[in-house]
């Protein structure tokens, strides 16, 4: 895992970095306040990197994913006023709330290296870390108990390509002179 990613998967699994910007509202039995996913991927060269997509009961989420820029990141943020993006989050987290007690807790997460797996987080807002690692195969079957934690993941990535793909065709406001 390269540092830059490293640095933003650390900060989103701090609650602290959250509490100095408004009371963090928790959710259910389990004080959810961050919850998301880490997938893997193999480069054209074979390499894994790493993507990591994860929301906060803030309204907020980000995508940072590892890739062979001189940065070694990239990534988007979003929803912290309204919109898409916002609107999946607050779904991601209200369900990751719902199912937390079936991940386990864990003292770290685990980086994710199989690319036919998916790692499903979610963290209290006493910092205590549940995870779990799962066959993504698996996991998309809707009888899957946390298949609609998954698909939630996936609709608040789709809502960040769309609201990407929104900013590259907007038109250019005419450059005065």
């Amino acid at each position: 895992m390269n540092n830059a990613y490293k640095a933003m998967r650390e900060f989103w699994l701090d609650v602290k970095n959250l509490q100095h910007k408004q009371e963090v509202p928790q959710l259910g039995k389990y004080k959810i306040c961050v919850a998301g996913v880490e997938m893997a991927a193999a480069d054209r060269n074979g390499k894994i990197k790493k993507l990591m997509l994860a929301a906060s009961t803030l309204g907020n989420a980000s995508m940072y994913f590892e890739n062979n820029s001189a940065s070694g990141l990239g990534g988007f943020t979003g929803g912290s006023a309204q919109g898409p993006v916002r609107e999946k989050a607050k779904l991601l987290l209200k369900q990751a709330a719902e199912v937390a007690g079936q991940l386990p807790v864990v003292a770290q997460l685990q980086e994710q290296e199989n690319a036919q797996h998916v790692t499903l987080f979610a963290l209290s807002g006493t910092g205590e870390l549940r995870a779990q690692d799962v066959a993504e195969a698996e996991v998309r079957n809707p009888a899957h108990p946390l298949y609609a934690f998954f698909a939630y993941t996936q609709q608040l990535l789709g809502a960040f390509r769309a609201e990407q793909e929104a900013k590259q065709t907007a038109p250019k406001p005419p450059v005065v002179k």
